[in-house]
């Protein structure tokens, strides 16, 4: 076994906050929230803004418009309609935000994040609610997901965007008059996961300047090949964790275009030269590794104290619809309490970089 490499440690800050620090804080939120006052175009909606800000971080039992606007003393419709009807767009908001994130964040070999998160709903009447994986609850469960934006670097994390998926059901001709009574845009169409994830990375990008270099997620987005390719066609390297049963091969096999025999159509898509030479799947490769292709490395500090893994990193080609695709990083990482835990991740970063970096990234998620 290899000496244990210590990357970069985030150690805990101790809790020794005073009730003048509290008051400092709420000070302190009143003007942060003061900068994003441009993005409302009438005073009345940047003060219900303000309100129902307080009413989610107060002590309400049920953080609903109701309860807000009771226990602040505003009238209970008016905060209603700012919440459900109340035309206000949320992108000059994300615009400041980003810009904020930027100057107290930014890096240049910063992380974009994506993941989702879901919120168990009771009723059938919310945009998008169904029956569908919720991870919150660790099940199916009738509920909410929305796919998140987030921007990590040394110096902290945050969120940037966020959209609600709504389930292809949603689009179906029997929900028609739903779609229409929850507000839901006509010209709007389904989307997985993956392409809205997608769509949140490019508007990003476009929205302002954004230092980044890295893109990470898990294996629900890492499984496909069309967000790993659409990350890297956005010039940015992936960091994505893949299933097991993902293919690759070490080396890259030869592939030819078929001589046209003169009849039907001419030959258009690649083939193996050596039909033998088949991918293997990423979990078959770990047998194959000698003990010596085992670094221990301590990654960052959790809940309950250091995290430390064994990785292993290898240089493979990804397959894109049986044929050889990009060459690739496969990462390795092992949990020592159970060796047979095993994460893989799928990385289209340069040849040249160093292994310990890669280490690094796995741990920003």
């Amino acid at each position: 076994m290899s000496t244990e490499i210590v990357t970069e440690i985030c150690v805990p800050p101790e809790w020794n906050l005073t009730v003048e620090d509290i008051h400092e804080m709420v000070d302190a939120l009143e003007g942060t929230y003061q900068m994003y006052r441009p993005a409302f175009e009438r005073r009345d909606q940047a003060a219900h803004g303000w309100v129902y800000l307080k009413g989610l971080l107060s002590d309400i039992p049920r953080k609903v418009t109701e309860r807000i606007a009771l226990r602040f003393g505003v009238n209970v419709r008016s905060l209603q309609h700012f919440m459900g009807q109340s035309p206000w767009s949320c992108e000059p908001m994300k615009e400041i935000h980003q810009e904020l994130v930027v100057q107290t964040l930014g890096e240049a070999d910063g992380v974009l994040l994506v993941d989702e998160s879901g919120m168990v709903k009771q009723g059938m009447y919310s945009v998008g609610v169904g029956r569908q994986w919720c991870g919150s609850v660790g099940k199916v469960a009738n509920s909410q997901v929305g796919v998140y934006l987030g921007y990590a670097s040394r110096q902290g994390h945050s969120f940037l965007d966020a959209r609600l998926f709504l389930p292809q059901k949603w689009f179906a001709k029997r929900h028609a008059e739903l779609r229409k009574a929850c507000g839901v845009p006509e010209e709007l169409s389904y989307q997985t996961k993956p392409e809205i994830a997608l769509d949140l990375l490019q508007q990003a990008l476009e929205r302002g300047d954004l230092p980044c270099q890295w893109v990470a997620a898990d294996e629900l987005y890492g499984d496909s090949a069309a967000f790993r390719d659409g990350v890297a066609d956005l010039g940015k390297w992936y960091f994505v964790e893949v299933s097991c049963h993902n293919h690759v091969w070490k080396e890259r096999p030869e592939v030819y275009l078929p001589a046209w025999k003169g009849r039907s159509r001419r030959p258009t898509r690649l083939r193996l030269r050596n039909p033998e030479e088949q991918s293997q799947r990423v979990d078959a490769l770990v047998q194959q590794l000698p003990q010596t292709a085992w670094v221990r490395a301590r990654i960052k500090e959790g809940a309950k104290g250091p995290i430390v893994c064994d990785f292993a990193c290898l240089r493979i080609v990804e397959v894109r619809a049986g044929l050889p695709g990009p060459q690739s990083w496969l990462i390795l990482r092992r949990n020592l309490e159970d060796p047979t835990e095993i994460k893989y991740s799928f990385s289209n970063a340069p040849a040249e970089i160093d292994p310990l970096e890669l280490v690094r990234l796995s741990g920003m998620r």
